[in-house]
């Protein structure tokens, strides 16, 4: 699920690619104006008697007004909007998820993708680290209710997408826009397939205590 149809269709190309066998549905949806019925339709078609596991993937997020430092983030309406794509949407899918594919005999699995600024503050990027923030402690909550679900926080560490170019360039604070674009900091930023490669290995190794959080530099 996503906005853009065509990177959409581009990522259905992809996974084909590599598995023809693989079959692969996607919709266009607008997360910011997301309802339990809307991910209920969606999952309807979906037998869930057919299946070992069930994994879900929260990878949609949003940076936030950069413009804003934390003693200018006054405007209710657009924290509503930011909270609305990247902790309600988030929480209302999982439980729709969680609704449709309760069985006893598969496992669930829920991976919620996190950052390092969901426990360490960056100036300018307050809206980013509050959503990542409320992410992860919804996530707690809802592994130390249901102990018997898998769930991983996953921080994939810096990976030069769009949004990480975006804080580079557009932060208000000028250390942030330096620590981000620096030639020492270039040296850690993580390709996307060795990035995915390291939460496959570390679900299968379920190493991780469920509701908990792994960074891709943890050893």
């Amino acid at each position: 699920m996503a906005r853009d149809t065509n990177g959409l269709e581009k990522t259905k190309e992809m996974v084909n690619k590599e598995n023809s066998d693989i079959l692969v549905e996607y919709y266009s949806v607008d997360l910011y104006n997301s309802n339990a019925t809307m991910f209920e339709k969606i999952f309807e078609p979906i037998d869930s008697t057919k299946y070992e596991l069930f994994l879900l993937i929260h990878n949609a997020g949003s940076v936030g007004n950069l413009d804003h430092l934390a003693a200018d983030m006054n405007d209710p309406d657009e924290w509503n909007k930011y909270m609305l794509l990247n902790l309600y949407s988030v929480t209302c899918l999982t439980s729709v998820f969680l609704s449709k594919f309760n069985s006893d005999t598969a496992e669930r699995c829920i991976v919620n993708i996190t950052s390092l600024l969901g426990i360490e503050p960056f100036k300018s990027v307050g809206y980013y680290c509050v959503g990542k923030a409320s992410r992860e402690m919804y996530f707690r909550v809802l592994a130390l209710e249901n102990p018997t679900l898998n769930i991983l926080s996953y921080s994939p560490g810096p990976v030069l997408t769009d949004m990480y170019t975006n804080i580079s360039l557009n932060s208000k604070d000028e250390v942030v826009r330096e620590q981000f674009t620096n030639g020492q900091q270039k040296q850690y930023i993580v390709k996307v397939e060795d990035t995915c490669q390291k939460l496959v290995n570390t679900l299968a190794m379920r190493s991780y205590k469920t509701g908990g959080r792994v960074d891709y530099y943890d050893r």
